[in-house]
């Protein structure tokens, strides 16, 4: 069993909170150590912690081949702001994260880029095309792993290689719309991570949704704060070690793709991303602009087409030089673009041009190949 020494400031519910992931669990450490009057907590005060057991699934679709679907007893304890995970049968211990403000982080250990690398055919089989992989491959060495998992920011619970959020209080989050395509893609995936754990997913769109638990919608940050709790980013932690949920990460980051890309902007006189920049390496470009800072990708690639004296509709008849010529003046406008500039810019398109020196993706015009098509869709601002 582990403990804990009341600093100054310490309430129980923000030792509940940082130790445990819910403030509501104070009444439990309150109870442990005898606390009369919650009120009246002397600094310096050695405070037992709950070792709490729970159910988990087992990760059941593997590099090593498919296991039977189980669930395993595990104990959540915290040593050192270090959160590990007993498995009661084994008992193994795993590392889960480490506290952080009101939750927890892990940075995981499942890499996008040995996925994609090792299993292409199960990519295949949702029909991604090999230059979205590619592009996703070239992508992902900027973002997260696929089961990396945090719980401490005002988003409740992110998850995953993009790191979708469950949303902020009142507010839809992108997080859902991943698992609702585990749902569709992977039925029995959903079921065995989270559906018989009551976790599901309701008003869901191709972007953005919420979470139910056991038939409740999660709205509210009260409603939401549930998802902080550490057994439920062990629960998630495990889903992104299953090569089928890590599937569903990739599809829907492509999906991010196609909800940007094809779509007809004013800004660009009307005309989509898709017409302008086609090369596999712009497009990976793009989409890292998009997960950084979705609201500036129209008007960075708008600046960079003025700054190259070209109109999108010269730009669309373009060739290599003249992309290249854009993506050179996009590059440099967008490191400071906008009033919170993306973070790394320069940094993360090194990463990027990397991919395109070491042969895995083209900076050719028209080498990127989308697994709906080339055909526009409606206008956005």
């Amino acid at each position: 069993m582990s403990d804990y020494i009341v600093k100054s400031g310490d309430t129980l519910s923000k030792i509940a909170t940082s130790t445990l992931g819910a403030a509501g669990k104070w009444r439990i450490i309150a109870e442990l150590n005898g606390i009369v009057n919650p009120n009246k907590l002397r600094v310096g005060k050695r405070l037992q912690l709950p070792e709490e057991v729970a159910e988990v699934p087992s990760v059941v679709n593997t590099s090593a081949g498919v296991k039977t679907a189980s669930k395993e007893r595990v104990r959540i304890s915290i040593e050192n702001k270090v959160v590990y995970a007993t498995i009661l049968a084994k008992p193994e211990k795993i590392f889960l994260g480490r506290l952080h403000r009101k939750g927890m982080y892990r940075v995981g250990f499942q890499e996008p880029e040995t996925f994609i690398s090792n299993h292409r055919e199960k990519l295949l089989e949702v029909n991604l095309t090999d230059s979205e992989m590619n592009v996703i491959f070239a992508t992902s060495e900027n973002e997260g792993n696929l089961d990396a998992v945090n719980t401490w920011d005002n988003q409740f619970i992110s998850f995953g290689m993009f790191q979708w959020t469950a949303g902020s209080p009142d507010k839809p989050g992108e997080l859902p719309a991943l698992v609702q395509v585990v749902k569709e893609q992977y039925p029995d995936d959903f079921q065995h991570y989270w559906g018989q754990f009551g976790l599901d997913v309701v008003d869901v769109n191709n972007k953005t949704g919420w979470f139910s638990y056991r038939g409740k919608k999660l709205t509210s940050a009260a409603d939401k704060t549930m998802l902080r709790e550490h057994i439920w980013a062990y629960r998630f932690a495990r889903a992104g070690a299953d090569i089928e949920v890590q599937a569903a990460q990739v599809l829907h980051a492509i999906n991010r793709i196609n909800q940007f890309y094809f779509v007809k902007s004013h800004k660009l006189d009307d005309y989509a991303l898709a017409d302008l920049i086609t090369s596999e390496y712009g497009v990976a470009l793009l989409l890292d602009n998009h997960v950084n800072r979705p609201g500036y990708l129209r008007g960075c690639v708008a600046a960079a087409l003025e700054r190259s004296n070209l109109t999108a509709e010269k730009m669309s008849r373009g060739g290599d030089e003249e992309e290249k010529l854009v993506i050179k003046n996009y590059l440099d406008i967008r490191q400071a673009y906008g009033k919170y500039p993306m973070t790394d810019a320069r940094q993360r398109a090194s990463v990027t041009r990397g991919y395109v020196v070491d042969g895995i993706i083209s900076d050719s015009r028209g080498s990127f190949a989308s697994s709906i098509g080339g055909s526009s869709i409606p206008y956005v601002g």
